[in-house]
């Protein structure tokens, strides 16, 4: 008798061992688990989305590591499980992850599938339809451009714009467009929708409105198409003599 209370005394403590290492992971010492959730970024920013991790065990000390394929991660690294993820221009899907970290080590990972949501996109794309950029001030012909060179510009934007729009201007030379008059400028848009600043000179000029989140690269080889983050774009020659 007392043989067979052994038995199964052991045989319940076994099983109460099993069941722990399922609980705590397999026998993962640090018994950290952690899943990905996303939900829309609040605003008019549409190519944005917050990231939020989901952690199963002990919270205290973790650093949350983001990542993405080829989009952008704001802020990269945190002390809460959240972040916003910001889509790269003309690409509807991206792979986000996440390392938790405590006292130098990684100790839980995992990934999450982020899909772009067209339908909204273009139910806002289809509200702001129509919307036209115009170079009203054309600043003069210059083939090669120059640093030294300065110039007037200036527009107006035809159509419903909303308030946080705003207008990326690029000159012309040689094979490149640059941004103007300095890097990562947006132009904010006047009340009574128009716009202005000054400009090196070039062979050509364009105005982007684009909406807010923009990433404005200094330079180009080829204007952005009309989509995404770009409402409206127009290109212009420059005035000859």
């Amino acid at each position: 008798m007392n043989n067979f209370f052994n038995q199964s005394f052991l045989l319940r403590c076994f099983a109460a061992f099993i069941l722990a290492l399922f609980v705590t992971g397999c026998g993962d010492p640090n018994g950290v688990h952690v899943k990905l959730s996303s939900r829309p970024s609040p605003g008019e920013d549409l190519l944005r989305v917050e990231i939020q991790a989901q952690v199963a065990g002990p919270l205290s000390g973790l650093r949350y590591k983001w990542f993405s394929v080829s989009g952008a991660c704001e802020p990269q690294e945190t002390d809460s499980p959240m972040t916003t993820f910001k889509f790269s221009e003309n690409t509807g899907r991206d792979r986000i992850s996440v390392e938790l970290w405590r006292n130098g080590k990684m100790i839980a990972r995992n990934d999450l599938n982020v899909t772009l949501d067209e339908d909204r996109l273009r139910v806002e794309t289809e509200r702001v339809i129509g919307v036209k950029v115009e170079i009203t001030n054309i600043p003069p012909y210059h083939p090669q451009g120059g640093a030294d060179t300065h110039a007037d510009i200036a527009g107006s934007i035809d159509g419903k714009s909303a308030s946080d729009y705003r207008i990326v201007v690029y000159a012309r030379a040689g094979d490149t467009w640059y941004i103007q008059p300095a890097a990562e400028t947006l132009l904010p848009i006047r009340p009574d929708n128009t716009w202005t600043s000054w400009t090196h000179t070039g062979s050509s000029y364009a105005a982007l409105l684009v909406r807010p989140g923009y990433d404005a690269h200094s330079r180009l080889d080829l204007l952005p198409p009309i989509g995404g983050y770009v409402i409206g774009r127009t290109v212009v020659d420059g005035m000859k003599k």
